[in-house]
């Protein structure tokens, strides 16, 4: 599947905010000289000027507008003094979730553990042999082949080994000569050789669908880890231009103040408004330092690290394409999703465990014992006349078990085993589609939110820019416009630069839980990644 991006030209905040995180870790101050945001900022002005000086001229719009930085060089600063600030993109944030989710690694766990279960049912067939010597000493009563009861002392030794069929041998068989097939002889059931190796197929298909199940969601937890990353600095970047511009506003509103065109009041209220803005950075420094967190243990970095997002946040995400019905996209949930592959396989697994629990009665059992060696003994403790010996033992016999009642309560019992699963699958199928309808909901419903955002930012820009622009032309002239009344524009800008994010990594965190929703992973290596502007 194609992994495309579409980024936005005219609000790049992502790349300042990593460059303004990056530089914050440096002892040095800011660089000054760069060509200030859209809108511009006012110049500051000393304290001997009378009235404000002119704005600036606006950036050319064919040139990337940077955002503007706050003249404290301390605002903002990491939380950890010289702390080393990792940069990632989203491709290896994932790759690594692929590589090193403990999840995952459970999963493939549990396949090698339901392989070996597998082997182990394919070689109920063969006999365990034990090996070693075994010696008996009788004193007292014993019944002769002759049927008379005799006081006898003896002893024998015998030295060899034994093989028997089936997994209940309890040991070798004892130098006196071959035990009853009620003792110590095996039992194998060839309702257990046939079927137990295809139920234990089943299961080793269903642990394999676990691990695909493992890394979508693994790989879905990384995504949304990003972007909440994404969002924090995104949210870092509005903070400081919404600070800096609170800055000029502050320094504009004392101007007026000193000059005696503006009143104490307003500098005052703008005074108190460059402290929130200042606050709102060192909130957004901690939210997105805690979001580095979450990302560092979710891809099993150095915990000390924190990384900081490359991608611009407010880039966005076609990776599920657009246009495709309902009904599409829930056929290819209901085909992909390895949750349905699991349930499937244990729905095959139950049935063919039904099947064996109802033709057990009918298959025969093999009990089956042999044993050869060197045996001999005599009266007492004498020891002698060792020659070879061996013994066989086999039983081909038909079990009711509990007169075949309890054939029948096991049959039962596996039946419902198998209803059960059935019911198992269904519920899986009906949550892979609810999956799918809403994560396409929220993708329409996030669609329409940031196209209406990107509506408003525009309007918010226009609206700072024509409130300076009416400050600088019209200073010091009867009904000229309030420098306090760029505080609103100031705060609607910054609203709209949030709800632009924030609609976007909606949209991005939509296409997420839509791809994981049809079952398809992200796999970057083998994807092709485009990037358009407009």
């Amino acid at each position: 599947m194609n992994f495309r991006t579409l980024t936005r030209k005219t609000w790049l905040i992502g790349p300042a905010a990593v460059a303004l995180i990056l530089g914050a870790a440096q002892p040095q101050a800011a660089p000054r000289g760069a060509r200030p945001a859209e809108p511009a900022r006012p110049a500051a002005p000393s304290d001997s000027d009378a009235l404000p000086q002119a704005l600036p001229d606006e950036p050319s719009p064919t040139e990337p507008a940077a955002l503007a930085t706050s003249p404290d060089s301390t605002l903002g600063a990491p939380l950890v003094p010289e702390q080393e600030i990792l940069p990632i993109d989203l491709p290896g944030a994932l790759r690594l979730a692929g590589a090193r989710d403990l999840d995952i690694a459970i999963a493939r766990e549990q396949v090698f553990e339901a392989l070996a279960a597998l082997q182990q049912a394919r070689v109920l067939w063969l006999p365990s042999i034990y090996i070693g010597p075994n010696w008996i000493r009788h004193d007292g009563q014993a019944q002769t082949v002759e049927g008379k009861v005799e006081t006898i002392s003896k002893s024998s030794l015998f030295l060899g080994g034994t093989a028997a069929a089936g997994s209940s041998v309890s040991g070798p068989v004892p130098a006196g000569g071959p035990a009853q097939v009620s003792g110590l002889t095996s039992i194998l059931r060839f309702s257990d050789a046939i079927f137990e190796p295809l139920s234990a197929s089943q299961v080793v298909e269903a642990r394999k669908a676990t691990i695909q199940t493992a890394t979508n969601d693994a790989l879905l937890g990384v995504a949304e880890s990003y972007m909440d990353l994404q969002q924090a600095a995104g949210r870092l970047a509005i903070a400081r231009e919404a600070a800096a511009n609170a800055e000029s506003l502050a320094s504009l509103t004392a101007s007026y103040a000193r000059s005696g065109a503006g009143l104490e009041a307003d500098s005052r209220r703008s005074l108190a408004e460059r402290d929130r803005q200042r606050k709102n950075v060192e909130l957004a420094v901690g939210e997105l330092e805690t979001a580095s967190a979450e990302l560092v243990r979710r891809t099993r970095l150095d915990p000390r690290l924190v990384v900081a997002p490359i991608e611009p946040p407010e880039m966005v995400l076609r990776i599920v394409p657009d246009g495709c019905s309902v009904d599409d996209l829930i056929i290819t949930g209901l085909r992909s999703r390895p949750e349905l592959v699991e349930a499937q396989a244990l729905v095959q697994a139950t049935i063919i465990r039904l099947k064996q629990a109802k033709l057990r009665p009918f298959i025969p059992s093999l009990a089956f014992r042999y044993s050869g060696g060197g045996f001999g003994g005599g009266t007492n403790g004498f020891f002698g006349d060792f020659s070879s010996r061996s013994d066989a033992d086999v039983n081909l016999y038909w079990e009711l078990q509990n007169l075949g009642f309890a054939d029948q309560a096991i049959a039962k019992q596996r039946a419902a085993q198998q209803r059960t699963a059935n019911l198992q699958l269904l519920k899986i199928q009906d949550r892979v589609a609810a999956e799918v309808v809403g994560a396409e909901k929220q993708r329409i419903a996030a669609s329409r939110r940031m196209e209406a955002a990107s509506r408003a930012l525009p309007e918010a820009q226009a609206s700072l820019t024509l409130n300076l622009t009416n400050i600088r032309r019209g200073a010091g002239l009867p009904g000229a416009t309030r420098p306090i009344e760029v505080l609103q524009p100031v705060q609607a800008l910054a609203q709209a630069r949030t709800d632009y994010l924030d609609a976007v990594l909606a949209y991005n965190r939509a296409q997420f839980r839509l791809l994981r929703a049809l079952g398809r992973p992200t796999s970057l290596e083998h994807g092709t990644t485009q990037a358009a502007r407009r």
